[in-house]
């Protein structure tokens, strides 16, 4: 009996001391986090909409109207990007853009006359941030007439 005894005894002390080593073992699990970066491209416009307004003329040539009150901001994660500009309709007028004062990535091949086929903007784009003020003229000779259009200007940012 003692031997039994002493048996059951050894067995609850190996539970024990088991159970203890168990309750005492870091728990800790793992998995894989996967972070990916995709490609990212983004272009604003600042300012809002734009009103030009040809009113007044001297010496049989009328005035050109001018404004640089909104501008665009540009960003990108890839190299050898540009921006295109193209508007929403022909003129009967003549409406360019310019990009001016760019600062951060970019340059301005010129001022661009505004049609429905996308033209460069600005270009030599690589991974980082630019803006540049918008300077938008609109012209018109004394026998294009009167009326008023209104563009939908597009800035798009793209592969070279």
């Amino acid at each position: 009996m003692k031997m039994k005894k002493f048996v059951v005894l050894l067995l609850c002390v190996l539970f024990l001391v088991v159970s203890a080593g168990t309750a005492l073992a870091d728990d800790s699990a793992s998995h894989t986090v996967t972070l990916t970066v995709a490609a990212v491209d983004d272009v604003t416009i600042t300012g809002g909409n734009v009103t030009l307004l040809i009113n007044s003329g001297t010496g049989g040539v009328l005035d050109d109207a001018t404004d640089s009150s909104t501008s665009l901001d540009w960003g990108t994660n890839q190299t050898n990007r540009r921006i295109t500009v193209q508007s929403s309709l022909n003129s009967a007028y003549t409406l360019t853009v310019a990009a001016s004062a760019i600062s951060g990535q970019g340059t301005a091949p010129g001022t661009v006359t505004l049609s429905t086929t996308a033209e460069d903007f600005v270009t030599g784009i690589n991974a980082g941030f630019g803006e540049c003020t918008l300077l938008y003229t609109g012209s018109a000779d004394f026998t294009d007439g009167t009326g008023t259009e209104v563009h939908t200007v597009t800035y798009t940012i793209t592969a070279t």
